[in-house]
């Protein structure tokens, strides 16, 4: 895992911890990051529990990620 992989799974996990989800959007605009789902199975893989929620909106369906 490169660096800037290590820190955006760091920055995300801080964000979630503030209580707000994240969306693949929001990744993206916030962290740079594009691959928000490889990022959030770090984190489950470290044992961190993690809600998925399947939303839709204007037509395109996407995942909203929260801490359990």
């Amino acid at each position: 895992m490169s660096t800037n992989t290590k820190n955006q799974t760091n920055r995300i996990l801080r964000y979630l911890r503030t209580g707000r989800g994240i969306t693949p959007l929001s990744a993206l605009s916030r962290f740079g990051c594009m691959r928000l789902a490889a990022r959030i199975e770090e984190l489950r893989d470290a044992g961190i529990r993690i809600n998925s929620r399947m939303m839709q909106r204007n037509g395109r369906r996407f995942a909203c990620y929260s801490l359990a």
